[in-house]
């Protein structure tokens, strides 16, 4: 008589509802986050009864360290999870300069070296404002982490048929796959430390307000282009 056949389970055939994952990458970072805040209560006590002057500035690195990490967690966190929009209806030039400032603060050295051309009126924009302010900087914070060289990045926005476009150009000799599908899926990433959710963050943000997203590469003249649009408000 043969024995049956026994099949083996296997984790890539198990597929997790988004929302599930979501929900344990919240409960997860905000335990974490609560362990290192007691962490940071613990050192500054220590700072206070420490007295010798070597000990006092290596804890208030600590102390700085515990924070960065509490502030990347929060970050990450907030990546899994899109609240409603706030919208507020809000000048599209003042906001391009008000993200430029923002983004300046953000990478102070690379920011420089982008090339604007803003060519905008009095056109009116409805957005939640710090969403998309974080939505639009996850495009360009990928822009100089896969930058080549000292290739230029150029930034061009404009209003047409009643939305406004911001048009990404990045110089690239050649693209790892095809960029339209950059971020369309959450926990894909080709970077080392890379978490896979920042483009796709960036996509939600486009299109919980009614915006759109598109990428495309011209070989022939070595060009990434993120074509992102956003519907006017009326007026």
């Amino acid at each position: 008589m043969s024995k049956p056949t026994q099949t083996k389970n296997s984790i890539d055939t198990i597929a997790v509802p988004f929302p599930r994952v979501t929900g344990l990458v919240r409960q997860l970072t905000h335990d974490v986050r609560n362990g290192l805040n007691n962490v940071d209560l613990q050192a500054a006590y220590l700072q206070e009864i420490v007295t010798d002057p070597q000990a006092v500035p290596e804890i208030k690195r600590l102390r700085g360290m515990v924070t960065d990490a509490a502030k990347m967690l929060q970050a990450f966190s907030a990546s899994f999870w899109l609240a409603e929009p706030s919208l507020v209806t809000y000048s599209a030039a003042i906001f391009i300069e008000d993200f430029q400032a923002r983004f300046a603060k953000m990478l102070p050295e690379q920011a420089p070296e982008i090339q604007w051309t803003v060519k905008l009126g009095d056109e009116p924009i409805a957005v939640d404002i710090e969403m998309l302010f974080r939505g639009l900087a996850e495009f360009f914070k990928n822009a100089f982490h896969f930058r080549e060289g000292q290739r230029p990045i150029e930034a061009e926005v404009s209003s047409e048929k009643g939305k406004l476009v911001i048009e990404l150009r990045e110089s690239k000799a050649a693209v790892p796959s095809p960029p339209d599908g950059w971020g369309c899926e959450p926990l894909v990433s080709t970077r080392r430390s890379g978490f896979g959710m920042g483009l796709f963050y960036a996509r939600q943000v486009f299109a919980v307000h009614d915006g759109t997203v598109a990428a495309t590469f011209d070989q022939a003249a070595e060009r990434l282009t993120t074509r992102l649009t956003l519907p006017l408000a009326a007026r």
